[in-house]
């Protein structure tokens, strides 16, 4: 009880931890990709070399909120396999494989894209091969938005699948449990309009910040109260 306690701790503060440091990173990549001159056109290109530095504090700060936020879902399975082993082993692995997934899009941004910056302000680059890399650069983005589009129908899912379980789990009740599937379902819907409007996919940050936040609290919670009879 005491080991199982303690986890619930550790990934209650998980979620917070990733929340903050969501938070924090919110200012640098605004400045990595603003709205006048976006990170995957040729005036992103021009200014890569300017945002180098924020784009590794950018990279960072995304590797801790998908380690963090891994951590609190983790405790939610541990929580939530008292209920339903199955359902929540299932959600739980679509959480993980979720936050990893987008882990790996932000982290492809910078590793992708450095070499190729590199190449179209290398001293020897010629127009043609110029020509080149811009074409290339715009193309990688189509390969950073699957990957993230991925990630964010995965973690969507497991947010669903999540929220069923905990429909019938004593220690968080139906209306938690819908809180969690509605947050999943304005997440996949996000996730299909981009595909129309790019910008749509932002839907997914605040469903991810209200998920983290409610649950990293309660999950932290459990840890220093009674918990629920075991079903």
């Amino acid at each position: 009880m005491e080991n199982e306690k303690r986890v619930l701790r550790w990934g209650g503060l998980a979620g917070i931890l990733a929340v903050i440091a969501f938070i924090v990173d919110v200012p640098i990549y605004a400045f990595i990709d603003p709205p006048s001159t976006p990170l995957f056109t040729l005036e992103g290109l021009m200014r890569f070399t300017d945002v180098r530095l924020a784009l590794v504090a950018n990279t960072i700060l995304m590797m801790m909120v998908a380690i963090f936020s891994i951590a609190l879902i983790l405790a939610l399975f541990t929580i939530l396999r008292n209920t339903s082993l199955p359902l929540a082993l299932f959600g739980s692995v679509l959480g993980v494989l979720g936050y990893a997934f987008i882990a790996l899009g932000d982290a492809s941004t910078f590793v992708s894209f450095l070499p190729l910056s590199d190449l179209y302000h290398a001293p020897i680059a010629t127009p043609d091969a110029q020509a080149t890399v811009v074409f290339l650069w715009e193309a990688t983005q189509g390969i950073t938005n699957t990957v993230f589009f991925v990630g964010i129908l995965f973690l969507m899912v497991g947010f669903m699948v999540i929220g069923v379980v905990m429909l019938e789990a004593p220690d968080f009740g139906r209306r938690l449990g819908r809180v969690s599937i509605v947050l999943g379902v304005v997440g996949i819907l996000g996730a299909i309009a981009s595909l129309f409007v790019f910008e749509a996919i932002g839907v997914m940050f605040p469903a991810d910040l209200i998920f983290l936040t409610l649950f990293g609290w309660k999950v932290y919670s459990l840890s220093r109260g009674p918990r629920s009879p075991k079903t």
